[in-house]
Order: C-alpha cells, then structure tokens, then sequence
C-alpha cells in the first residue's frame, strides 16, 4: 500500500482565542533509541546472566522484566505463548547483568522489541505514572515446575513492571497487523496471537502461577488508568482554527495520493481553512464546524464521538471518493503523542473507498498541529511526504 502523510499548520483566529503562531519545518519522526534498533538474525543470541536478588531467607529470585501497553481503552496487550493455546503474558524477559547491567526499563524495552517487534518512540511511548512505576513487583514462586529456574537455582522472579501507553494508530486499532511475532534479535519466537484485553480478562487467563504478578499490576494500574482519562478530558482543542497554508508540509502530495490534479491540490492546498472546534456535551467528545472561505458560513457539521461510527456524505468528496456522496466508517480515540505538549493527541480514522486516512490533532506551544497519513487501498509500495 502507498501512504502519503502530510502536516497541517493552524493558527487560533485571534478574535476568538488568543494563540501564537508556530512554524513548522517538516513532517515530524520519532525514532527509536539506537541502542534499540536491532536486527533479525538466524544464529542463536549469545545470553547475558541475568542480574538477581536475594531475599532474607536467602532465596534467590530471578530480575524479570514485564513491558505491560496500554491502549486508549486501558486494555492490556497480550500475547498467546506458542504452543500453549489459552496460555497468555505480555513480553517479559530477564534483565541482563553481566559488565553492562541493564535497567528494568531498559530491558523492558528490548523485551517488547525481540518479542512482538515493537520500538519505544515508534509505537509506543513510556507511560506517565507520575513516579509509580519503580512499586509495581511482584516474586512468584517457580518450584515444581521442573523449570530452568529451579535447576538453576532460582526460587522464581522478581517481575518488575514497566507501562507504556500505544503511540501508533494501528496498533491502536489491530495489534495482529503490526506486531511481529517472529522472533527478532536472534531470539526463538514467544506469541503465536496478540490482542488488546481488558485486565480483568487477563488476570482470569494468565498462568495460575503466574497471576500474582497481573494481580498487582491491576491493583496498580487503576490510579493510572484514572489520571489517563483525565489527561484526555483536559485536552482543549477548542476554539476557530484556520490553515496557514506558507508553514503546511506536503498537502499537495497528499492531495494529489487522493485523486487530486497536481494543478488542482496546489490550488486546494493554498485555499483558506477553517474550523470551529466546541466541547460536546459528553466527555472527550467534540461538535467540529467547517467554514466557507469566509469564516461566515457553515459548509459541515460533525460529531466525533469515541469509538466507531458512520458518516454520510453528499456530493464529491476528495477523501472520501465519488461524486454521489455515500457512508463511510470513521473511529475517534486519543493515543499517546511525544511532539506534544501534553504528551497526547485526538486521533480520527476513515475507512474510505480510496483509502484510509488518520487525522492526528495535538496542542504544541499552544497551538494546533494536524498530522495527516494517507493509506491507498489499491496501489502498492510507499511514499511519505
């Protein structure tokens, strides 16, 4: 598929909402750490010991590493264990010692990369737990169950978790479409399945042995899962936003990836808009107004709930496609943004008949940024402006 992505610049119309300018050089990246950008390799990974504790009665425990991600939903992502149908954990791992100790989170991180193939900065972002993170451990006992621990000596591991809250769209909406579950760094593949699950279904089909550990995840995640949707309630988009087409980047692209004449996007793409964003009546929820050229007249008037909805359109459409309007899916969700200022952004996705687009809308230095990426349905390769 071919994806076009674009930035939109918008300034506050400052007779309704006083808001400086912002310029904006280019489409903004996050990239992972180097330390972190591994490769998928054939030979076996050569395994650092990893660091552990030793507990008053002199029993030793196994440093463990739980990368747990949250969605906007507060779900859980969660992996199926290869060959163990009904068997399910999130990515967990030892943490390395050796003459480089890792950090929990550090080997949280390489963990969710080696076992699901996800990057910190890329799809997900450390999760603001206002300090909390460093209490949430739990040991559990491993005995019995014939395991490398207990010939090793280990009465079982010390998990300690790390939380991170989903920075990808879709990962967001299908973790099976972005997840690798081959395998990478040289390790021997985990999951055969992962999906987004509320906690409470986690905890009923972890490992019994295993639960202790989710229990207080749970326990712990519920002041965070809290100050979350508060953080998306306080989001304030509101007020008149107009384009400022001199510090936009790759409209036209992105017009043209639509269907759009390349004469036709650079007009498109210099012509004035204008929207009017006003709270709805229920929480995170927005009424957002299109306005004529002239900020005078309504041309569109949406609700964006949360979750799925359908919108009819009439007439032609340039996301949209057609001429004789039609109805298309459309999902609201807010998700984890690292170029804000408040570290999240509203997210709108429509399916469409050429494609899907997301609409990423976040505040920086009091002003709107509009993140646009364009997903064609039926042409193949990639382009991002």
């Amino acid at each position: 598929m071919e994806s076009i992505s674009n930035r939109f610049a918008f300034s506050c119309n400052q007779f309704l909402q006083r808001c400086p300018l912002f310029s904006a050089t280019g489409h903004y990246f996050l990239t992972s750490n180097p330390r972190f950008r591994m490769t998928l390799s054939s030979s076996a990974p050569q395994h650092t010991p990893s660091q552990f504790v030793t507990d008053d009665e002199g029993l030793k425990w196994r440093l463990c590493a739980g990368a747990a991600v949250l969605n906007s939903k507060n779900e859980l992502l969660i992996g199926e264990r290869i060959g163990k149908p009904g068997s399910w954990q999130t990515p967990q791992g030892g943490v390395d010692g050796g003459d480089k100790p890792e950090s929990v989170t550090d080997a949280a991180i390489r963990e969710l990369y080696e076992e699901i193939g996800l990057e910190h900065g890329r799809h997900v972002l450390l999760e603001d737990t206002d300090g909390g993170t460093s209490s949430i451990k739990c040991r559990y006992k491993t005995g019995g169950t014939g395991s490398w621990l207990e010939r090793a000596g280990f009465a079982g591991q010390e998990l300690n978790w790390t939380l991170f809250r989903c920075a990808d769209v879709s990962l967001e909406r299908n973790p099976q479409l972005v997840c690798t579950l081959s395998g990478l760094n040289g390790e021997k593949p985990e999951f055969a399945d992962v999906r987004w699950k509320k906690l409470d279904w986690v905890v009923e089909n972890v490992w019994s042995k295993k639960s202790r550990p989710y229990e207080v995840l749970r326990e712990a995640c519920i002041p965070i899962m809290k100050r979350w949707d508060e953080r998306c309630c306080k989001l304030d988009l509101s007020g008149r936003w107009s384009r400022d087409s001199d510090r936009c980047v790759g409209v036209v692209e992105g017009l043209v990836a639509r269907g759009l004449t390349e004469e036709s996007a650079l007009a498109r793409a210099t012509e004035p808009y204008i929207q009017d964003w006003k709270r709805h009546a229920t929480d995170r929820e927005w009424i957002v107004t299109t306005l004529d050229a002239s900020g005078n007249e309504s041309r569109r008037v949406l609700h964006y709930p949360l979750g799925e909805f359908q919108e009819a359109y009439e007439g032609t459409s340039t996301l949209f496609g057609g001429t004789n309007g039609g109805i298309i899916w459309r999902c609201c969700f807010y998700m984890a943004e690292g170029d804000s200022d408040d570290g999240i952004a509203h997210v709108t996705v429509s399916d469409t008949p050429r494609g899907k687009e997301e609409s990423v809308r976040y505040l920086k230095s009091g002003d709107l940024i509009l993140r646009r990426t364009f997903v064609h349905s039926w042409r193949t390769g990639r382009v991002v402006s």
